[in-house]
């Protein structure tokens, strides 16, 4: 299943915790943390530059970062990919 447009410059962890999508056992949750984990190039936190974090919203939007959904749309089921479309267009409702 192609990637939504929308989903290009969120993290892992923005999927796994702002949409709400068809996951009993917790499965897609806990593979999107784990894409988080294993991120060797994580997008910085907002803050004021110390520690790696970046002060401006638009310092998030490198899609190089590798907890971007580019990064592990891929590693996903094609059952996982349709909850997550399904809960990215229920949230746009």
């Amino acid at each position: 299943m192609k990637m939504p447009e929308e989903l290009e410059y969120c993290t892992a962890d923005d999927v796994a915790e702002c949409f709400e999508f068809h996951d009993p056992n917790n499965v897609i949750y806990g593979k999107l943390w784990s894409f988080v984990a294993e991120a060797r190039n994580r997008t910085p936190m907002g803050g004021d530059e110390s520690d790696g974090t970046v002060e401006t919203p638009d310092g998030r939007l490198d899609l190089s970062n590798d907890d971007k959904t580019r990064h592990w749309w891929h590693r996903l089921t094609e059952e996982e990919q349709g909850s997550i479309v399904a809960g990215l267009e229920a949230s746009n409702q």
